[in-house]
Parts: structure tokens; C-alpha cells; sequence
């Protein structure tokens, strides 16, 4: 079965290790890239235009007929992200041997952020075809293990349904090291500064500036906030780092440049405190590292991620106790051992990443 996976031109920290795994689990004879679209900025977070194992076309609109004939030539298309625009989906509707072969591999945005708010016409219809787009789907992959109740439900769907996460643990280097870590409860006996981590990019779903006005009354404590805002909407960055030095001056470090994968897990590594105010499955390239470290995390009560990992008996605390709480209360140890459990036998075991993905690879499409 030739399989030919299309990849987000934005997105390359999570898809490169992807890239990686399939090169070095399941070979080329079977397996090739595609990307479509040219990437906004040189960043590290763009999938580089000279990778000789990639296709490359500049857009649906300008490579259209060779886009299709060559989807065409593979008996499953796996689409990363559906990061393509309205018009675009439509170009699929119109080519049903292409939808019949198309395997969704969903992110958190485009699963559960996907709609347009504003209440005009063209947003209206926009709505309309996303939906209509999604309820097509017939393969589905969700990389969180409630992505898939999620859709089912969301979309009244009978499509065949996988969970394959992704397989960045792998490769990342905090989990193959020995870390000399400083547990909160050691700064707070020695009266260090407590470091905050509010979420991890520059996207509005994150509600950093809600964060920011809940921790004010902790202001003239002994701790730093570190945002980072490295990518996403750099509008909303420039919000969020104002209102940031707004309230907290000195004590707010925002994170404007993207740091190498090493460096950034050690900047992870000195966190006493994360916070992920959102309420859909973002992030976890994140949350997995701090689960593993052991670290404290709030998340709200009665979001994706925050039931999910609460079910394992994972002590996620609730954001939305942030409020009533005094700093030696926000600031106290918990147990997080079965945090650092969960990681092990998930982001960083190999044959279970091999097992899942085989089975994405070869089970016989549903055809509708």
C-alpha cells in the first residue's frame, strides 16, 4: 500500500520527528511527502523548501491539476493538520476518489477550533462547507485519545476511527537524560523564585491574559513568568507581552525567537509552575516534558485535556481555583509520580508508536 502523507508548511517541530520515524521504522519504498504552500518566515517552526524527500507544490490553486493526479497515485492520502483554506477543501469535495482516499490526522485547531465566529455571510457559508468537509471524512486519526469521542459526537460521524499519537518523545533529549531538577517544594523552603510558564505559543486559545489577571495579587511574591509567545499570531503576542510588562514589569519574560529543542527543555526544566488555560487539546509537546518532570499543572476543570488526564488519577489542578487561592496555596507540592508513569509507557515507548501507526497504514480504508 503506497502512502503519501501531506504535511503542514508550518508545523515542522512536531512533523520533522514524525518525518524521522516513518524513515527510520517504515522506509521510503512505501512512504513519501508532500507539502503545499510556501512558508510565511524562515523560522524553525517551517518546514525547510530543500528536503529531497519532500514534494513540493507552491499552492492548490496554481498546481491544481498535478496536485490531484498525483494524490491520485497513492491508495492513501494522510492529511496532518487540515491547515488549508475553505476553497481549498472545496477543490477536494469535487474529487470524491480523492476524498475516498483521505485519512485525517487532526490537531487541536482544526478540530475544535475550526469555526468562524464572526456572523456575515461568507463566515456563515465557510461553516457550512468545514462541516460539511468533516462529516466527509471516513478515516480519522486523533493524536490525544478523546480526539476520537470528540469527532464521533461533534460530527455524528461513522467514520473508521484510530488513536496514534505522535511520536516526538522519541527523540527528545529530556527524557534520556539524568536532570538535576529543583523540586518546588525545595524553592519554596529556601524561599527561591518560583518560575510560571503560561502556555506555549501565541495563540488566543491559551487566554493568556485572563492568566495574567488572575496571578496579579501574587505580583509582589518571590516568582518570574515566562511566557512564550515563539510562534502563532504575533498580533495577539504583542497583547499579551504588553499587558504582561503592564502588570508584572521585570517579573514577565516573553519569548519572542524560537530556542533549539535543547535549549527549550531546559528552560522547561526550571519551571516550578505551568499553565495551560484552554479547553481544548493543545500543547502536548509541553505538558508531556513538564508531566514527566513532574511539574505542577493547572488546566480548567471540565476541559479535554484536564479530565483525560485526571481519569488516570493524574493530580492536574483546576485553573479556575486560581481565584480563591493564596500563593502558599497556589504554590503547593503535589504528587505528581504518576504523571512521570504516564510519559514513560506513552511519548517515549517505541513499539507502541510502531503499533499504532501500522495500523493506520494498514487497515483497508472505509470507503463511506
Amino acid at each position: 500500500m503506497k502512502i503519501l502523507h501531506v504535511l503542514p508548511i508550518s508545523g515542522y517541530l512536531i512533523t520533522k520527528h514524525y518525518i524521522r520515524f516513518i524513515k527510520e521504522n517504515f522506509g521510503l519504498e512505501k512512504n513519501s511527502f508532500a507539502v503545499i504552500g510556501r512558508p510565511r518566515d524562515n523560522s524553525e517552526n517551517a518546514i525547510p523548501m530543500n528536503n529531497a524527500d519532500i514534494k513540493y507544490f507552491d499552492s492548490y490553486i496554481k498546481n491544481y491539476f498535478k496536485i490531484m493526479s498525483y494524490f491520485l497515485k497513492f491508495d492513501k492520502v494522510l492529511f496532518h493538520s487540515l491547515s488549508i483554506r475553505t476553497i481549498e477543501k472545496i477543490f477536494f469535495l469535487l474529487n470524491p476518489l480523492i476524498m475516498k482516499r483521505l485519512v485525517w490526522i487532526a490537531w487541536g485547531n482544526d478540530l475544535y477550533h475550526w469555526k468562524k465566529n464572526r456572523t456575515n455571510m461568507p463566515c456563515k457559508v465557510a461553516n457550512i462547507i468545514e462541516l460539511f468537509f468533516r462529516k466527509k471524512i471516513n478515516n480519522f486519526v486523533g493524536i490525544f485519545p478523546p480526539d476520537v469521542d470528540y469527532f464521533k459526537k461533534t460530527f455524528n460521524s461513522n467514520a473508521q476511527t484510530f488513536y496514534a499519537s505522535y511520536v516526538g518523545g522519541l527523540y527528545n533529549p529530556i527524557y534520556t537524560k539524568d536532570l538535576d531538577l529543583t523540586s518546588l517544594e525545595e524553592k519554596k523552603n529556601h524561599n527561591s523564585c518560583i518560575n510560571i510558564q503560561i502556555g506555549h505559543s501565541s495563540t488566543q486559545v491559551l487566554n493568556h491574559i485572563e492568566v495574567l489577571e488572575d496571578l496579579y495579587k501574587f505580583r509582589d511574591e518571590n516568582i518570574r513568568i515566562y511566557i512564550p509567545l515563539s510562534y502563532g499570531d504575533e498580533e495577539y503576542g504583542d497583547q499579551v507581552e504588553k499587558k504582561a510588562k503592564l502588570l508584572f514589569g521585570d517579573k514577565a519574560v516573553c519569548f519572542r525567537e524560537m530556542m533549539s529543542n535543547e535549549d527549550y527543555m531546559k528552560f522547561l526544566s526550571t519551571i516550578g509552575i505551568a499553565i495551560f488555560n484552554t479547553f481544548r487539546q493543545i500543547g502536548l509537546g509541553n505538558i508531556h516534558p513538564l508531566l514527566y518532570m513532574e511539574k505542577k499543572i493547572f488546566m480548567p476543570a471540565g476541559s479535554v485535556m484536564y479530565d483525560y488526564y485526571r481519569s488516570l488519577g493524574i493530580n492536574i489542578c483546576d485553573y479556575k481555583q486560581i481565584k480563591q487561592l493564596d500563593f502558599r496555596s497556589f504554590t503547593e507540592p503535589i504528587d505528581m509520580t504518576k504523571a512521570k508513569q504516564f510519559v514513560k509507557s506513552n511519548a517515549t515507548n517505541k513499539q507502541k508508536k510502531i503499533e499504532m501507526w501500522s495500523k493506520v497504514f494498514n487497515a483497508p480504508l472505509k470507503w463511506g
